[in-house]
């Protein structure tokens, strides 16, 4: 949770703008620079991103405010954000040195070929530009070094330390760049000179004794710590690196006396050292009872306040991290991280409207702040309402179009709702240095696929497994391979998954559709059992084969996987569900009603739960009851096309209310075009409402390939109805595979009146 700025931060800028509106926007915008940067000297980079953004406003086409709010961002640990600034800096100016090394070693994080490579790029052009600059030469050597390449590295090194001797930060990376070539002596004479040409400079020491550490010399080590901590004792720097060097040494005690020298600091970045050392080592209550103190002592750093708050979550105490936000926000109810923080707690307690209620007030004092707005989506998201999931994510990205974990997910939920295209225009926004990392990469394939894009996933999916051998590239690789009708090397790579990553059920199923498309589903059937034979203690796996041999009709074999899914993981959902389905199937009510009134008592707001309800009783003839689940559903999530469809098709079937069942199926209709079971309950509202021939039209699409045996018998009425022949067929047909279902009375009273008024 990042801080954010206080009211008197927005009085004071009220202030400035107020005073400075006779100034040119050249002058607003230096006044604003100069307050940020002032704030940023002092770490506290929100306000001073909140004064870079008002020198944006002032000059927009300026390069300097966005390489100042790239500072502060990355300052805060928000690598995305600073991304995102460091790239507009970029764009406005080229040649804007700063920034573009910055973003440059950010992109050297990444751990793909390409945004290394993008690194080297820019390097490479700031150094042409800059032949001087020996920070564009330790960059270039940096992404030299990613990619393997340690003895260009090396050279350009050499003549960063040929113009500045000793530079720390060039003789730290001529260190990486020997022992990545096995030099471990030529590595310690590069540190060793810079130690000699700066004998007095702590950060030399500090690199030698993290060499040392490095060719695993521990008391080498800890005595340059020790030498860079006699240097100046108020260096974080070597106290941090020598408390970490006694901890892996299983030296604690010594360890925790230098993480609380490190914590009395003046450096508010070290205060909450020596309390996350005690939360480490097993001793909560100690870290709380710190955590606490550090709270108390400085009641306006919401850092401290954070940190409490997701201590007693750690130590399950919501109770005390919701009194102190309570507390925080009766003192000052325009504090906006108490009241995103209090909104995420009553969020993951089921409260939704109290977590409504505090991101509605955050938004109006801090309408431009993308958080709100990403656990407003979470909100929707755990409501089922996938619209205005949709609508949060997006409004999230407008403001902040650097959130990638944002973008990533409001394009799968694009594609899970069948509008792949529109996913694709989102991915495509995204800033350029995120997209050769593996989720971007991954999630556009995803789009491509949705959207027949085959050869340009081919591309993505080389471009990522060349990056790693992720389960999703994977999968990814493997369908096309099936596309293809590459089948062996398909199964090749989803075998590969399975190894890699045990229990991966999709890598089954794809693996399944192989051996189907050959036409050997008998051997996809044993496959899936003996791979769930050696994975009894994977409750996914047991519930898949479950799900395979219950679509095969061994049901008796299926309750048994299910079984064992149950056993494998008694909070396993899908297996009771499917259990709970399974009953009603067969007629076994009561067992099924049990098994779900247990899960209602558990997730009473749950609508997947009242919609397996909503089956329940329908099967068990209370159709008023069930009629009352379906529509809490449809309450709950407007989008719900089955629970739309059983609405409307009860609605149908028991009332009388035809009018709304076909407002219903109509809507259904339009956001599932192609859904038969939506054309059968179109069809048989028609028919009801004495509407003979558009009911023909719906149920023949509806009886289309293996219909379901009720459909059938409405086709046939349909078609008596119209004084179509065919219907008798078609009956008589019906009433040989599936005499007791309740529309065959039905039909055979219908045929009875046909025959009698035709004699």
């Amino acid at each position: 949770m990042k801080a954010r700025y206080s009211t008197s931060c927005v009085l004071a800028v009220v202030l400035v703008l107020t005073a400075a509106c006779s100034f040119s926007p050249k002058q607003r915008e230096a006044r604003f620079l100069a307050q940020g940067k002032k704030l940023l000297e002092n770490k506290d980079y929100t306000r001073a991103a909140f004064w870079f953004r008002g020198a944006i406003q002032a000059a927009p086409n300026d390069a300097e405010p966005y390489y100042q709010l790239g500072l502060a961002s990355l300052a805060a640990g928000d690598r995305s954000a600073a991304i995102s600034a460091f790239s507009k800096a970029t764009a406005l100016n080229p040649k804007h040195v700063g920034a573009q090394l910055k973003l440059a070693d950010l992109l050297t994080l990444q751990r793909d070929p390409a945004s290394i490579a993008n690194a080297r790029n820019r390097a490479q052009a700031m150094n042409a530009a800059f032949p001087n600059n020996v920070d564009a030469l330790n960059t270039l050597a940096l992404t030299e070094l990613r990619l393997g390449n340690p003895e260009d590295a090396m050279t350009h090194l050499e003549l960063a330390l040929a113009r500045i001797p000793g530079n720390v930060a060039s003789s730290a990376l001529l260190m990486r760049a020997k022992l990545a070539k096995g030099d471990v002596k030529g590595a310690e004479d590069a540190v060793l000179e810079c130690v000699r040409k700066s004998p007095q400079s702590v950060e030399a020491a500090v690199v030698l004794g993290r060499f040392y550490l490095v060719v695993h010399k521990p008391e080498q080590a800890e005595q340059q710590f020790r030498r860079a901590i006699q240097l100046d004792p108020h260096d974080g720097r070597p106290l941090m690196d020598l408390g970490m060097s006694l901890f892996h040494a299983g030296r604690q005690a010594e360890a925790g006396r230098v993480f609380q020298q490190v914590a009395a600091l003046p450096d508010k970045t070290y205060k909450p050292v020596y309390a996350i050392f005690l939360l480490e080592t097993g001793k909560r209550d100690a870290a709380i009872q710190e955590f606490e103190r550090l709270a108390a002592a400085d009641p306006s750093d919401r850092a401290a306040r954070t940190r409490l708050v997701k201590t007693y979550l750690l130590a399950a105490r919501p109770r005390d991290a919701e009194k102190i936000l309570d507390a925080a926000i009766k003192k000052n109810p325009k504090d906006a991280d108490a009241l995103l923080q209090r909104s995420e707690l009553a969020l993951q307690a089921g409260r939704y409207q109290d977590a409504q209620n505090d991101l509605n007030l955050v938004l109006h004092f801090s309408p431009e702040s993308a958080e709100p707005h990403v656990i407003l989506a979470s909100l929707y998201a755990a409501r089922g309402e996938a619209l205005s999931q949709r609508q949060e994510l997006s409004e999230a990205l407008r403001l902040n179009p650097g959130l990638i974990a944002v973008r990533l997910d409001l394009a799968r939920l694009l594609i899970a709702s069948k509008a792949a295209p529109t996913a694709l225009e989102v991915l495509d926004q995204t800033p350029e240095p995120q997209k050769h990392a593996i989720p971007y990469l991954v999630e556009r394939n995803w789009a491509l696929l949705a959207v027949d894009g085959r050869d340009e996933a081919r591309k993505g999916v080389v471009e990522g497994l060349a990056a790693a051998r992720d389960p999703d590239l994977l999968l990814q690789d493997a369908a096309l391979k099936i596309d293809d009708k590459n089948y062996a090397a398909a199964r090749s790579v989803l075998q590969e998954e399975l190894e890699r990553r045990p229990g991966d059920v999709r890598a089954l199923s794809a693996l399944v559709k192989a051996y189907d498309l050959e036409k050997q589903h008998a051997g996809a059937v044993r496959m899936a059992e003996d791979y769930a034979a050696k994975h009894g203690n994977s409750a996914p796996v047991q519930n898949f084969l479950g799900d395979l041999l219950w679509r095969d009709g061994r049901l008796d074999q299926a309750r048994a996987a299910y079984l064992a899914a149950e056993s494998a993981d008694p909070a396993f959902r899908p297996a009771d569900l499917a259990l709970a389905r399974l009953d009603i199937s067969e007629g076994k009510l009561m067992p099924a009603r049990q098994r779900l009134a247990a899960l209602i008592a558990k997730h009473q707001s749950d609508p997947e739960l009242w919609l397996y309800m909503g089956w329940l009783e329908s099967s068990d003839k209370h159709y008023a009851q069930a009629l009352d689940y379906f529509r809490k559903v449809v309450d709950a999530d407007p989008q719900n096309v089955v629970a739309l469809n059983n609405l409307a098709y009860l609605l149908a079937s028991q009332t009388s209310n035809l009018d709304e069942a076909l407002k219903y199926a109509q809507q259904v209709k339009q956001m599932a075009p192609d859904n038969q079971g939506v054309d059968d309950t179109i069809g048989w509202v028609y028919y009801r409402k004495g509407l003979y021939q558009p009911a023909v039209t719906y149920l023949e699409r509806a009886a289309k390939g293996e219909a379901d045996p009720v459909v059938r018998y409405h086709l046939a009425m349909a078609y008596l109805k119209a004084g179509d022949q065919r219907g008798g067929a078609i009956l008589r047909e019906a009433l040989k595979k599936a005499p007791d279902l309740p529309e065959a009375q039905m039909a055979r009273q219908l045929l009875a009146e046909t025959t009698a008024k035709s004699n």
